[in-house]
């Protein structure tokens, strides 16, 4: 699909978006850039690595499409240091779970580039995180979300899309802002629920966990995530999120005042709606 791709930034995602561009041969040079030159020595001896990059701008150029693959917090300033070192016509693109400051700092980082800017959402990831824990597959049968606005070239959105599929994604376009909001209830906010379910649980007795079965794990599993990682994407989002968190406080409140007034028709109702809901995922 392109002669050359750069990823920039080799963590988790990056690493297993490298492996999976080979496997579906999307590329016929895959260039790789990261911070510190360790990982770039263990990048340079895998298949899945053509070429290896200390500077940023050198590892894009020539390149027709770059996908950055670090923290949200970290890239609109990559955008920044790449726009001026851009092929014409070389799509950009991100996998942050943010979009809306992303996409809108790209409006003017881009305005002069050669380069286009599309935001993009692959949701696919683990609580575990790292180059060690990259596979091949890790995107396969999974939602990719595409954020375009009014001012995006829709030739390249296409080939953006099609990119995607190829890694046997289902794609999907929102605007920024909307992919915000429903992340914020969908994918950030079940990290909030989980992690505070286990924070709660923090403080009882140890000898207790050893009643815990697969409903805890399966429920808590997502708050092993990395917490800076979550730290910078929950802040980032931090209007939405509340906003989520706030509703599901309502319905905490709705069940325990059930439960409070024995209100069994009340509880059966509430518990039939979740398995509803669950059901339909």
């Amino acid at each position: 699909m392109f002669s050359q791709i750069s990823i920039l930034g080799v963590g988790l995602l990056g690493a297993s978006l490298a492996m999976a561009v080979r496997k579906h041969c999307c590329a016929s040079t895959i260039n790789v850039w990261a911070r510190k030159k360790t990982t770039l020595d263990r990048c340079a001896e895998e298949v899945w690595c053509d070429q290896v990059f200390e500077d940023v701008q050198e590892s894009v150029r020539g390149s027709n499409l770059v996908i950055i693959c670090t923290p949200v917090d970290s890239i609109s300033g990559l955008m920044a240091d790449i726009s001026s070192h851009l092929n014409e016509g070389a799509i950009v693109t991100d996998v942050g779970s943010v979009k809306e400051n992303i996409c809108t700092s790209s409006r003017e980082i881009f305005k002069n580039s050669k380069g286009v800017f599309i935001g993009a959402h692959p949701m696919a990831g683990s609580e575990k995180s790292g180059l060690e824990n990259a596979q091949c597959n890790l995107f396969e049968g999974k939602t990719c979300v595409v954020t375009p606005d009014e001012f995006t070239c829709l030739d390249a959105l296409k080939k953006l899309k099609d990119f995607w599929r190829k890694l046997n994604m289902d794609v999907h376009e929102f605007s920024a802002s909307e992919h915000d909001r429903a992340v914020a209830y969908f994918s950030h906010l079940p990290h909030i629920i989980s992690s505070a379910l286990s924070e709660s649980l923090l403080a009882q007795p140890i000898k207790w966990r050893n009643v815990s079965g697969n409903g805890l794990k399966d429920t808590t599993r997502i708050a092993a995530g990395d917490p800076r990682l979550w730290e910078q994407i929950c802040m980032m989002n931090s209007e939405n999120l509340v906003l989520a968190i706030e509703n599901t406080e309502k319905s905490l409140a709705k069940v325990k005042k059930s439960i409070q007034s024995k209100n069994n028709e009340d509880l059966f109702s509430f518990l039939k709606d979740g398995s509803k809901f669950r059901k339909s995922i």
